[in-house]
């Protein structure tokens, strides 16, 4: 089911969203094409996936949703999710923002399998299970990679929460 998805976006991360920059360095000089993902949003992706956002209803509203797919031998470097499209929906949409902060669900579509890698704050995510999620936040650090033989699938639901849900 994961290998039939299709994808409608090739997007490239080398800059990390100004990671670098805020650090003060260089954008390191990655190999081309190892910082590739590919991503489908919202309407673009099967029903199946847009019915998962329901079952995070009791703590995100506003929520949408991404599949990405990270090839073997890429990854994504250390970053700070920015939330933009979120952002921008929210804008459009005149949504009250008080008391509410964007938050990334990023549900694992696939047990571990060798070489895939997720760390956020300097912790590594190896163990995990199909159905398992990480809570992200605006400002945590996480960087994804694939060192295995195997794509590496993920399906992410960004909304809003209230500021007090995950402290």
């Amino acid at each position: 089911m994961l290998e039939e998805l299709v994808f409608t976006e090739k997007t490239e991360t080398r800059e990390a969203g100004g990671y670098w920059n805020t650090l003060g360095i260089s954008t390191p000089n990655f190999p081309v094409d190892a910082d590739i993902v590919y991503q489908t949003f919202g309407d673009s992706c099967p029903s199946w996936v847009n019915n998962v956002k329901y079952l995070f209803d009791n703590w995100l509203k506003y929520s949408m949703v991404t599949i990405n797919k990270l090839t073997p031998g890429c990854f994504i470097p250390p970053h700070k999710d920015k939330f933009h499209r979120l952002f921008e929906f929210a804008k459009n949409n005149n949504i009250d923002l008080t008391n509410k902060e964007p938050i990334r669900i990023n549900l694992f579509l696939q047990d571990h399998k060798i070489g895939h890698f997720f760390e956020m704050e300097n912790e590594v995510c190896m163990n995990y299970k199909k159905g398992d999620y990480a809570i992200i936040r605006l400002d945590k650090i996480h960087s994804v990679i694939n060192i295995g033989n195997e794509n590496r699938y993920t399906l992410q639901v960004s909304g809003f929460a209230d500021k007090d849900t995950f402290k």
